[in-house]
């Protein structure tokens, strides 16, 4: 199962999950110019639900 934590920033979990790519765009969260923010500040930012974010990046990570 895939590691992802909330300090972790956008761009860290690109590359170790590049399939993780598809849920920021689905999110509307920037992977581009905003990756350097951990996941916690760009769910905030964004209005996401951190638990909602992390969940869907792991499956999308282990490719469920």
């Amino acid at each position: 199962m895939a590691e992802i934590t909330k300090e972790m920033s956008i761009n860290q979990v690109i590359a170790k999950y590049p399939k993780t790519v598809g849920v920021f765009n689905q999110y509307n969260i920037d992977s581009c110019c905003g990756g350097h923010e951990s996941l916690e500040i760009a769910s905030k930012k964004n209005n996401v639900d951190i638990v909602k974010l992390i969940e869907s990046l792991s499956k999308s990570a282990d490719g469920k």
